[in-house]
């Protein structure tokens, strides 16, 4: 099973930018695709347009939070006026499998839960599905937490929804992918620095914990850092990262799945501003 992950970056309206990002993810000869920040628009289809060209090269079966997405951002309710919600998250499958929304497991569960711990205005980040590849059902989680320059506490709100929500569920079958936007660092002996220790002392805690809690506290679920289980812990070279000199982007995987490979594609930088991640695994 090859999976890419790829922040692509909001495509613009510049002409054949959406046909260069498709004509790469059919290069990659891919079985699993999650995609991050595609951009809906409302009114030039651009939505429609991405599902039928992966249809076109094979991935047929697609699940997105786009339609989510362009509905938050038709909201006149606060905060959701204010925030754009001009995109979400396509999952796109092979052809052969069989892939089916898990809408409950976030949407229902955000509107009942409590605030403080699963509350995020952006639920269009965070898109769960099902795959059954004929032989094993895994469960797809393709996130993004926005930029905490930008949004503060709403990046948070997604890790600490994500981490609680995995740590709900029965343990299972599953894949965590995305853009992260963290960690600010990473160590040769393996640690993680978030950039939750920047910020002021009386939230700093609870940002660190948010943060690693995802990047470093997924073992108890069976979920592994799938470039770092291939590769092990040293300096990373710049080819090792995927948003400037930052590994922004990450596959976690169930300890179940042998790993074959894992790497960042740099050339995808030629149509995006994030390499994407590509990871090889025999489930």
């Amino acid at each position: 099973m090859r999976i890419l992950s790829w922040n692509v970056n909001k495509p613009s309206n510049r002409e054949g930018r959406i046909d260069e990002q498709i004509a790469f993810i059919d290069s990659r000869d891919v079985d699993v695709l999650l995609l991050q920040e595609v951009r809906h628009g409302r009114d030039l289809k651009w939505a429609d347009y991405w599902r039928d060209q992966l249809a076109e090269i094979g991935l047929a079966e697609i699940e997105d939070s786009l339609d989510w997405a362009a509905e938050l951002a038709s909201s006149s309710v606060p905060p959701h006026d204010d925030i754009g919600h001009d995109n979400g998250h396509i999952t796109a499958v092979n052809r052969e499998w069989d892939l089916q929304l898990n809408d409950q497991l976030i949407r229902g569960r955000l509107e009942t839960a409590d605030s403080s711990h699963f509350a995020t205005n952006f639920p269009e980040k965070i898109l769960v599905s099902e795959v059954d590849t004929g032989g094993e059902t895994v469960e797809l989680w393709n996130i993004r937490a926005v930029p905490g320059n930008s949004w503060g506490e709403e990046k948070i709100k997604i890790f600490e929804t994500v981490y609680n929500r995995l740590t709900d569920a029965a343990v299972r079958p599953r894949i965590l992918a995305g853009d992260f936007n963290s960690p600010d660092t990473e160590l040769a002996d393996g640690q993680a620095v978030p950039f939750g220790y920047s910020k002021d002392p009386q939230v700093r805690q609870r940002y660190v914990n948010a943060e690693l809690n995802i990047l470093k506290g997924l073992g108890h679920l069976g979920l592994v850092d799938v470039f770092r289980a291939e590769h092990g812990y040293g300096d990373l070279a710049i080819q090792d990262t995927s948003w400037k000199t930052k590994r922004f982007d990450h596959i976690f995987a169930s300890e179940s799945f042998a790993v074959d490979d894992c790497y960042y594609d740099p050339e995808g930088q030629e149509y995006s501003d994030h390499a994407p991640i590509i990871a090889d695994l025999v489930v």
